[in-house]
């Protein structure tokens, strides 16, 4: 496997830089163009390129990739056969079409038996050295994701992996085509997409782009040597034309918020394609920058979102939104993100991504064994560095030194290593003196709370708020967390009466920490340094309550256990009020509170700056935001497009505009929407270790550094 990233994080000062400098938050077509789908009577999947990922779903890096063979580019199939995806759109549906494939064969004396779309469609004879064979597709084929799959007779170890050839190209295209191009040079002509800064569209070919565009972006663009037809399809739809010539600026609001197939089309000639971009606003700065004196975060351990009522998606389980006064004022007077993922669905994972900005590919931490990187920068490093006093009052037993969390600490505590309560009361119990003794200074404080995670108690003031009365079952007082793991164990559910109590046990334990953040906000004001405090609040993932037929968290990539809250306040910095849509991760809050101390983020910090798009001008582009489990599985987000893989062929798509339950598994039913958000996972899959949003963008928006 391999890794993505954006440009480098600013600090502060460079916050203040002229209008002129500032950063374009749409979508460059050039850039994007590894993300692309080179049209040529069909998708073509070229090995010459990166974005020839896009159609192998290649999660463990099985296929040998950026090859040369006989000088000729190419990557090397994983052992005997080579199975690739192929979007057939409704424009081809009911068209007569043939695979054809461009391959050396490895060894002597092989074969290849031809499938497409699981039927046998031939075993063309093969010579030696290069070739392209052409076999017909006996039936019309359906729109969507068509497998083909080239079965060849014996593998071979050869250039450092086993395999059976290497693939140049893959198509469908249509029976009545030209010839195919005989030699290498005549191939990269004619797959040629770009041209210096220019893309290039020949006469009835072009490019595909999978987008997802918001309100207020303009597709622009000048034509050399032709014009350009531009053409848009959503799932279950025909490509709309939406207009053309030699210049382009075409407004897409009536596609914002859907994912959408962009269809670049030369005619007239071999166009050039220059500037062509989603035009869009430019990264803005504050407009009165100040460094917070003090930095708490409280962090409220297995707090989904859907809880709260400050996020407009309801609870998966259709259950009323819980009664938080604290929370919902203090997200009056924030900058609320949504969506922001967690990078991990159980506590070290996703910890460790919110302490040093990396995804766990990079940091590891995701097995019982595994300790925090001693050399991997963390947020209490950086501001002992810029020389605030550090504390860290935990209640999370994971989060401690054993562990190698307390890195960059001057102070720390945590409660259930040292055998002490640890609920929110506790915390802010032990935190409020450590505030009065050391606000003369400047400080950074982590309150980690432990409440509602297991074990869920009720409370007198709370549990009558969200469960019926009369209940005389197991959980009256509580749910540990053993029992909690002997339920996710078994293979049903508890009745429906035990799972409400113990859903509602959960949400008086988000009530109970409301009421405990209340007193740590009172207190800061009367203190004197509440407006001189920049407070984040957020989670480290959620509980899942059967919503999927299981409980608890740290089994699945769903919205419950990664879409977490994550909230700043600080008006100078993140506006009051501000809903932050752009999308957000643990991963991007170091390298943002880096940039506001005015530090740079080493090369190992994944994440980028949000100020830049917090304060943006104009429309911009979605970020992606990407989470995993371990290297096992991983799911990105793209506007409404999600994708949960875990395998090439397990795989999950939902539009979560429209179903943020995920209750309707999209996947081979709508191709848009499935490559929308599987072309950017794709592509950082080639490099998750070394991915940084700051040189190579977003991996559904890139910069020029990708290719």
């Amino acid at each position: 496997m391999r890794l993505f990233a954006l440009p480098l994080a600013l600090p502060l000062a460079a916050l203040l830089a002229a209008p002129a400098a500032a950063r374009d938050l749409g979508y460059d077509l050039r850039a994007n163009l590894p993300a692309a789908h080179v049209y040529r009577g069909g998708a073509v999947a070229d090995a010459a390129t990166v974005g020839f990922v896009k159609y192998i779903r290649d999660m463990n890096g099985s296929w040998k990739l950026g090859a040369k063979e006989d000088g000729a580019p190419a990557a090397y199939l994983p052992g005997l056969q080579a199975n690739l995806w192929l979007p057939v759109g409704p424009e081809q549906k009911g068209a007569k079409l043939a695979l054809e494939a461009r391959f050396k064969p490895i060894g002597k004396d092989q074969r290849v038996d031809v499938f497409v779309d699981g039927k046998k469609i031939g075993s063309p004879n093969l010579t030696e050295g290069w070739q392209t064979v052409r076999v017909n597709v006996p039936e019309a084929l359906s729109p969507g994701l068509v497998k083909v799959r080239l079965h060849f007779r014996r593998s071979t170890e050869y250039a450092g992996t086993k395999t059976a050839a290497a693939i140049r190209y893959v198509r469908l295209t249509p029976q009545d085509a030209p010839p195919a191009p005989a030699t290498e040079a005549d191939v990269a002509a004619a797959l040629r997409s770009a041209e210096g800064d220019a893309l290039v569209l020949p006469d009835g070919g072009g490019l595909d782009y999978y987008v997802t565009p918001v309100k207020g972006l303009t597709l622009s663009g000048t034509a050399r040597g032709g014009e350009v037809e531009v053409f848009a399809q959503t799932d279950g739809a025909a490509p709309k034309k939406l207009g053309g010539g030699a210049t382009l600026a075409l407004k897409l609001d009536a596609y914002a918020g859907k994912a959408v197939r962009l269809m670049l089309r030369g005619k007239g000639g071999a166009v050039k394609l220059d500037g062509a971009k989603l035009a869009g606003g430019t990264a803005g700065a504050p407009k009165a920058p100040t460094k917070p004196k003090y930095v708490v975060v409280w962090l409220i351990d297995t707090l989904r979102a859907d809880k709260l009522d400050f996020y407009p998606f309801p609870n998966a389980n259709g259950r009323k939104k819980v009664k938080t006064p604290n929370l919902s004022a203090f997200a009056k007077e924030s900058t609320v993100f949504a969506p922001y993922w967690v990078q991990g669905n159980e506590s070290k994972a996703s910890h460790a991504s919110l302490f040093t900005g990396t995804y766990p590919v990079r940091h590891g931490v995701y097995t019982h064994e595994a300790k925090l990187e001693e050399g991997l920068t963390t947020i209490a490093e950086a501001f002992k560095k810029a020389g605030y006093r550090t504390g860290g009052f935990v209640s999370n037993g994971y989060v401690s030194d054993r562990w190698n969390f307390d890195q960059g600490f001057q102070d720390f505590q945590n409660f259930i290593r040292e055998g002490k309560g640890h609920n929110a009361r506790a915390v802010v119990k032990a935190a409020l003196p450590w505030i009065d003794k050391n606000k003369d200074k400047p400080f950074y404080l982590y309150l980690g709370t432990s409440d509602p995670h297991v074990t869920y108690r009720a409370h007198k003031q709370f549990i009558d708020q969200y469960d019926e009365p009369g209940y005389a079952g197991s959980y009256k007082k509580y749910l540990s967390g053993t029992e909690l793991g002997k339920l996710k164990a078994k293979k049903s559910p508890p009745a429906e009466r035990e799972r409400k109590r113990i859903e509602a046990l959960y949400e008086n334990e988000i009530a109970f920490n409301d009421h405990h953040f209340g007193k740590l906000i009172e207190h800061l004001k009367s203190a004197g340094i509440y407006d001189e405090t920049l407070i984040i609040v957020t989670s480290d993932h959620g509980d899942e309550f059967w919503e999927r037929g299981s409980c608890g968290h740290g089994h699945n990539l769903n919205q419950e256990l990664i879409n977490v809250p994550f909230l700043a306040r600080f008006p100078a910095l993140f506006p009051k009020g501000k809903v932050a849509g752009e999308g957000a991760g643990g991963v991007d809050v170091l390298p943002t509170l880096m940039g506001i101390l005015g530090q740079k983020p080493g090369e190992a910090v994944q994440g980028i700056d949000l100020l830049p798009y917090v304060w943006a001008e104009g429309a911009t582009y979605p970020t992606s935001v990407m989470a995993s489990m371990a290297t096992s599985s991983f799911a990105l987000q793209t506007g409404p497009a999600k994708v949960i893989m875990r395998s090439e062929r397990a795989i999950e798509i939902y539009d979560v505009s429209k179903d943020p339950a995920e209750k309707d598994d999209q996947f081979e039913k709508k191709v848009v929407l499935t490559l929308a958000a599987m072309d950017p996972l794709s592509l950082f899959l080639t490099r998750p270790k070394t991915w940084r949003k700051s040189v190579y963008g977003p991996p559904n928006n890139l910069t020029r550094a990708f290719e």
